[in-house]
C-alpha cells in the first residue's frame, strides 16, 4: 500500500493501515534511534510512545506530501530526546553527549538508513523461507541457536547450516549490511 494513502487511512482510524505502517517503518526507526540513544530498551520504549501518541493524535495528523517516514524519524527524536531530559543524568554525562546535527546531516543519516533498509529488505527477499525465518528469529529477535532448535523442532546442526547457509547468501551483495546487522544484533 502506498506510504501517503495509508498514512491517511490511519487519520480516518483505520487500524489495518496503522498496523502496516508499523511494520514497514519499525526496524528503520529502531537503527535510526539506535544512532541517537545506545540503549536499546530506551529506543524500543520511545518507538512504543511515538505509536500510541500517533494513534491517540490520528485525527490532528498532518496532511503529508512526502513519504511519512521522514516525520516519523523526526518525532522519534523528539521522543527520545524528550526520554533523556526525564532521566536524571549527572552533569558529567551531559557534558559528553554529543551537540545535535544539523538538519542536513540528520537528513542524510535517514535517507542513509532507509538505503540500508530497503537493501537488507530486498536482500532478505531472495532467501528461502526457512533461512528468512531462521536470519530473523537469530539477528532481529536476538535468539540463540538452541532456541530456534527448539521453537522450530529442528536439529541444532540444522539451524546452524540453516543460518551459515543464508550468511554466505547474503554476504556477496550485502557486506556492509550483514556488519551492520551483526553489530546491532548483540
Amino acid at each position: 500500500m502506498d506510504a501517503l494513502k495509508t498514512w491517511n487511512s490511519i487519520k480516518t482510524g483505520d487500524r489495518d493501515s496503522f498496523l502496516a505502517l508499523y511494520d514497514s517503518v519499525y526496524t528503520a526507526l529502531f537503527r535510526y534511534g539506535l544512532k541517537i540513544n545506545a540503549d536499546r530498551e530506551v529506543v524500543k520504549e520511545s518507538i512504543h510512545i511515538l505509536f500510541c501518541d500517533l494513534w491517540e493524535k490520528r485525527e490532528k495528523l498532518p496532511i503529508l506530501t512526502t513519504d511519512p517516514k521522514y516525520y516519523l524519524f523526526v518525532w522519534l527524536k523528539r521522543v527520545i530526546y524528550k526520554q533523556r531530559a526525564n532521566q536524571n543524568i549527572p552533569l558529567e554525562d551531559l557534558l559528553h553527549t554529543p551537540v545535535e546535527d544539523s538538519i542536513e546531516s540528520q537528513k542524510i543519516a535517514i535517507e542513509e538508513t532507509l538505503e540500508r533498509d530497503q537493501a537488507l529488505h530486498d536482500a532478505l527477499g531472495k532467501l528461502t523461507k526457512k533461512q528468512h525465518h531462521y536470519i530473523e528469529l537469530k539477528f532481529f529477535h536476538n535468539k540463540s541457536y538452541a532456541e530456534i532448535a527448539d521453537m522450530e523442532n529442528a536439529a541444532l546442526r540444522t539451524v546452524y547450516n540453516v543460518v551459515y547457509e543464508a550468511i554466505k547468501k547474503l554476504k556477496g551483495s550485502l557486506s556492509v549490511v550483514i556488519v551492520f546487522i551483526l553489530n546491532f544484533s548483540k
